[in-house]
């Protein structure tokens, strides 16, 4: 299953989109003790926990088991997935689509009423963001990096190959579940601390660093509503928490599998 790292997909167009958007009148407006106490008592229930944690193997094998195992993923080679992108920065929902392929290509579609589509590709070793003004911007090599991991259509199958360093930091609190955190560095590329979920043990989200608007900064992806499709467990709702500027929501409303690919996908529409 691949993930979404969308986070420079939306920061890089918000200059050229918060200008259009200006001018054409769309932005809606935007219209102490005790938590100590509690935090100081979760710190130490998370620590007494620390000595029965699971081997780095045991997470990643419950993982896959959890998303609906080796095989059911390997069925599948493509995904359509259709929803509604919620950006808290302007207060708007805007039509999203994401398609993804076998083994590491995918590419996400963000339409604006009025202005145009922006669309974010990676086509397997090259990638690039279309504006609607025709502005293409070519990922240099630090982003391409990491889209060749990001876009590994069965990257819960591929963590120790995509990753030789990997790391079990502890347990952590992530969106109010208890999650365990692993850090795993690529040979080329950032390094992604990944959430896995205690009680499902499904990927509850991802922190890394990510390149928005000329600027390196902390990022997080937070997946949940998880549900079954086609024998695999495909989270509806990704929510980029972190920066806050640049938050947003995805809520998907279709998922679909195995559909006939158009080669105009992960093309340049120019």
């Amino acid at each position: 299953m691949g993930r979404l790292t969308s986070a420079n997909f939306i920061a890089k167009p918000m200059d050229k989109l918060q200008t259009a958007a200006a001018q054409m009148k769309t932005i809606i407006r935007h219209c102490a003790g005790m938590a100590a106490g509690i935090a100081v008592l979760a710190g130490v229930g998370l620590a007494e926990e620390a000595a029965k944690l699971p081997s780095v193997d045991d997470i990643l094998k419950r993982t896959v088991e959890a998303l609906g195992g080796e095989k059911a993923m390997r069925k599948l080679k493509n995904r359509v997935a259709r929803g509604k992108i919620e950006l808290a920065v302007f207060g708007a929902e805007l039509p999203v689509v994401m398609r993804q392929a076998a083994p590491n290509k995918e590419m996400m579609e963000l339409t604006i009423e009025g202005l145009g589509t922006i669309r974010d590709v990676f086509a397997g070793s090259k990638g690039w963001t279309e504006t609607p003004d025709g502005t293409v911007t070519e990922k240099k090599e630090r982003e391409l990096a990491n889209k060749k991991i990001d876009a590994d259509f069965y990257a819960c199958l591929n963590f120790k190959k995509n990753y030789p360093t990997i790391k079990l930091q502890g347990v952590e609190q992530v969106a109010g579940k208890k999650v365990f955190a692993v850090r795993m560095t690529p040979k080329k590329g950032d390094a992604d601390t990944f959430y896995f979920d205690a009680a499902t043990g499904l990927v509850a989200g991802v922190a890394s660093t990510a390149e928005m608007q000329e600027q390196e900064v902390k990022t997080r992806v937070l997946f949940r509503d998880y549900k079954a499709v086609d024998g695999v467990q495909i989270p509806h709702t990704l929510e980029l928490e972190e920066p806050a500027s640049a938050g947003f929501t995805i809520r998907l409303e279709s998922v679909k599998h195995n559909v006939k690919p158009d080669s105009k996908w992960f093309r340049k529409t120019k």
